[in-house]
């Protein structure tokens, strides 16, 4: 389809030129369905009452915590209840499997038959069973109830024991690391025993402890310097004049008896040096001294020694003061430190106490819950009736494939539509081809034609003729919706001819039986029928047919008149020739006008028909058929197949195209229409033939009008028609008498009868826009 537009309109068109897909598929698709839809057998449905109760106390939260965490709890058993290990067990309770075999299949169909369903966001689970009977429903729903408080005890006690063992490996380990924690913090407390003892103000004491040791320091070390020189220059005199400091009880006393020592000795001396003026050294007196001398020197000598031990002594605790004060000093900067490392670590020890503590109690808990064995889920109701369920019936099933096939044979016949590459619209013909759409001719009915002809004549003549004879519609059903078409067809050639003088036209088409012979000859005929001259030239020289359908001689004809061995008046077929025809006097005279028709027959077959139409015998024939006829209408061969119609249309004033809908692909006209322009052929226009009822005759989809002339007027001819005629050719109706041809009746446009459809109302009533 050319440029289909979503729209009531065409989705209307689809469905009443497809409209046996759409029907047909539903019915297909519903006696299917009820054809293998087997009566359902009935359905059993009954249910038990489960609560869940989850646990409350201590112990069971605990628990929770511990094995599983957060979980929403009813979903969790709903999906228990229907899982495997459940529904095995109920197989095996209900003997539906024997030990050893595979469990897959009972699985599969316990699985379809078990459902289970929370009620309302309570507690409560309704576990509901499906089955062939009362009883084993009954039975089923109960059995999966005592398997799967079965199963749950058993996973209870399961996680109860993961609970037992996970608490008392906790609570090892919790005790273990407070221990460690507990350590930590007592070392710590003992190695910083000093910082932690220092107040605020100890910085200030250390500082003034630590000049203090350092003076006493500098002042032992000056009276042991002293002392020092003393006894290595044995220099006793110094000492009385020197300044010993010494703040020490045990050196002070040495350094008294040092001194006292030191001044008896020096007395000693001088009396000594008192009696050399006038004794010599071997004196008794002098050398009683002298030994007194030596022994004081060795006494004091023995003296300054322990008062220097004690001096280095003295030195040296003081020196160790003085660093045990730098350490506090040191200690009492890293105070800040200390005290956190110390919260910290009595945090951590708290830390850890308290979650021993808590482990201690939850293992209590535990131990304490599976000793009470609380019972967590109760049996509100067992199952003790079953209720049958409603199943989908046959019929129902049936209207369900009705409603499906109506959906394919929707898609179909719009799939089917979308395929067609025909031109489906007026629109689509004068858009895409370019050209204007001249006349639509309806499908002929031939027995309607039949019924119009003379029965006596027609009973001599064979069946073929008959069939040839009904296509010239115009003659034998004048007042058919075919008859008008053709005379619509007329009026609008005719107003184009004349506004080009043109006389002569080819009627062609893009490929064979698209029906130009037919239309040709109808044309023609609705021509003379007005009162023109007209000539109807058979150009068609490899498939002739105009003679066969006025039932004349085809020689001689055309090819003669062109070869030269006959005369135009021999060869030009006249009213008298139909009447000496096969056609008869009757059939010749069913309608007036026929005087004004000439035909000229194709003539002898010939081997090279092309070549034949291009001399100038033929040029000269339409010269003369110009000058001696009013409209001249020139049958030719089809232009794609043979190349008969290029030679033709460069020597013709215009040129009409047939197009029969849906057999020839909207391409192939417009290339045909391209072709016989470029050779120089003027296309005026489309005739769209033989539209099928199922078409529709809408504004849009090749709309035709028609005039009723009289009461007996035959619309398209439908079965139920037919049947009626038959019925009144039964019970013997007069057929009123046919007005004459000059009566004002014929010439009017009565409106159409209150019986017309509604495709003959809208045919009629495009004509007279057309007509207008």
């Amino acid at each position: 389809m050319a440029q289909i537009e979503v729209n009531l309109r065409d989705i209307y068109r689809v469905v009443r030129k497809r409209k046996w897909v759409i029907l047909l598929a539903p019915l297909l698709m519903g006696f299917s369905t009820f054809s293998v839809t087997e009566v359902p057998p009935p359905v059993y449905n009954s249910e038990a009452l489960v609560r869940v109760s989850k646990s409350s106390t201590v112990a069971g939260m605990v628990t929770d915590i511990v094995s599983y965490g957060s979980y929403d709890n009813m979903a969790t058993q709903t999906m228990v209840i229907t899982s495997r290990p459940v529904l095995e067990d109920v197989a095996r309770r209900l003997n539906m499997v024997k030990p050893g075999e595979d469990t897959q299949s009972a699985f599969d169909e316990l699985r379809g038959r078990v459902s289970v369903e929370q009620r309302n966001s309570s507690d409560i689970l309704a576990i509901m069973s499906t089955g062939p009977s009362a009883k084993l429903t009954i039975d089923l729903a109960n059995t999966v109830v005592d398997a799967y408080i079965q199963r749950y005890d058993f996973d209870r006690d399961k996680r109860m024991t993961d609970a037992y063992n996970f608490l008392h490996k906790r609570l090892d380990d919790s005790s273990a690391e407070l221990a460690e924690a507990e350590k930590n913090l007592g070392d710590f407390k003992r190695e910083q025993a000093i910082s932690l003892a220092l107040g605020v103000n100890s910085g200030l004491d250390l500082e003034e402890k630590s000049n203090q040791y350092r003076q006493k320091i500098d002042d032992f070390r000056a009276t042991l310097a002293t002392v020092t020189r003393v006894q290595h220059e044995k220099d006793y005199d110094s000492l009385l004049q020197a300044y010993l400091v010494v703040d020490d009880g045990i050196a002070r006393s040495i350094t008294d008896d040092v001194v006292r020592k030191a001044g008896s000795w020096i007395e000693l001396r001088n009396k000594k040096t008192d009696l050399l003026r006038y004794q010599t050294e071997t004196a008794p007196a002098v050398v009683s001294i002298t030994n007194a001398l030596n022994l004081g020197q060795q006494q004091l000598e023995a003296q300054i020694a322990n008062l220097m031990l004690r001096l280095n002594t003295v030195i040296a605790d003081y020196v160790r003061l003085e660093s045990n004060v730098e350490k506090q000093q040191e200690a009492f900067l890293r105070q800040p430190e200390i005290q956190s490392q110390m919260e910290k670590l009595t945090t951590l020890a708290k830390e850890k106490n308290d979650t021993a503590a808590l482990l201690r109690k939850q293992f209590q808990d535990v131990e304490l819950q599976q000793q009470e064995k609380v019972e967590e889920l109760t049996v509100v109701e067992r199952a003790h009736s079953a209720k049958t369920v409603p199943q989908p019936g046959r019929y129902y099933k049936a209207l369900i494939g009705v409603l499906i096939g109506i959906l394919i044979g929707a898609m179909f016949a719009f799939v089917l539509e979308s395929m067609d590459t025909s031109l489906g619209t007026i629109e689509d013909v004068e858009q895409h081809i370019g050209s204007t759409v001249l006349g639509i001719i309806p499908h002929l009915e031939k027995e309607d034609v039949k019924e119009r002809m003379d029965k006596d004549r027609v009973k001599a003549l064979s069946p073929e003729d008959v069939d040839r004879f009904a296509r010239l519609v115009t003659h034998f059903d004048p007042k058919s919706i075919g008859s008008e078409a053709f005379r619509t067809l007329r009026t609008n050639v005719s107003s184009v001819l004349a506004k080009t003088n043109g006389k002569i036209i080819m009627v062609s088409s893009s490929l064979v039986e698209e029906g130009k012979t037919t239309t040709c000859a109808n044309l023609a005929t609705a021509f003379a029928q007005s009162g023109k001259k007209t000539l109807l030239i058979d150009a068609d020289l490899r498939r002739p047919t105009v003679d066969k359908i006025f039932g004349i001689e085809r020689s001689p004809g055309l090819t003669d008149l062109l070869l030269g061995t006959r005369e135009p008046k021999e060869c030009y077929r006249r009213i008298d020739d139909l009447m000496v025809g096969k056609f008869g006097l009757k059939l010749a005279q069913a309608t007036p006008g026929m005087e004004y028709l000439h035909i000229l027959p194709a003539g002898h077959i010939v081997d090279k028909p092309t070549e034949l139409l291009s001399t100038p015998a033929l040029d000269h024939l339409l010269i003369e058929a110009r000058q001696n006829f009013d409209i001249v209408i020139v049958d030719a061969a089809p232009i794609l197949p043979v190349a008969d119609g290029f030679v033709l249309a460069p020597k013709v004033d215009a040129i009409i195209l047939t197009y029969q809908v849906g057999r020839v692909a909207r391409d192939v006209l417009k290339r045909t229409k391209l072709r016989v322009q470029n050779v120089g052929g003027n296309v005026i226009g489309i005739i769209l033939n033989d539209i099928q009822s199922e078409i529709g005759y809408r504004h849009a989809d090749f709309s035709y009008y028609n005039y009723r002339y009289d009461a007996d007027m035959v619309t398209s001819r439908t079965p139920l028609d037919r049947v009626r005629d038959i019925l009144k050719k039964v019970r013997g109706p007069k057929r009123p008498a046919k007005p004459e041809s000059g009566q004002k009746k014929a010439q009017e446009k009565p409106s159409a009868p209150s019986g017309t459809s509604q495709e003959v109302r809208d045919i009629m009533s495009i004509t007279d826009d057309d007509q207008a």
